[in-house]
């Protein structure tokens, strides 16, 4: 609809003597205005679907890292294996983490076994033993 309204508007600025204005996002009249699109309002919708998509990209990233981790872990071995266990042992942390907070002692010991853990080369924690060294009281 606007991309219509934008080319009828661009055939009619070449007649002579006629001029268009729109409000832009500042609200002031301009003929450039009626050539770009105005920004929608973030809606709660919009709003879910940008938070999901970050939370899938991070997964995504992490699952990148553990998988380079676990093949250097055991060649030999089931990498989808490897990686669904340390996905859900993932899952699991941060649910821990969300229940513990950001600030208590046992946030802190939850980040110490996390930078314990970290394996500097693919720079992917390995979860399993993590959630062994967290629980190990």
């Amino acid at each position: 609809m606007s991309a219509m309204l934008a080319m009828a508007l661009a055939l009619n600025l070449s007649a002579a003597g006629v001029s268009y204005k729109c409000r832009d996002a500042q609200g002031n009249w301009t003929a450039q205005a009626c050539l770009v699109a105005a920004p929608l309002p973030e809606s709660d919708y919009m709003r879910h679907q940008r938070l999901r998509q970050a939370v899938a990209r991070q997964r995504r990233d992490v699952r990148d890292r553990l998988s380079m981790y676990c093949f250097r872990l055991d060649p030999k071995g089931s990498l989808y294996d490897c990686v669904d266990h340390q996905m859900l042992a993932y899952d699991e942390i941060n649910q821990l983490a969300k229940r513990l907070g950001p600030v208590s002692p046992d946030s802190a010991k939850l980040a110490g076994c996390m930078a314990s853990n970290l394996d500097a080369r693919s720079q992917a924690t390995d979860y399993r033993r993590t959630m062994e060294c967290y629980f190990a009281r």
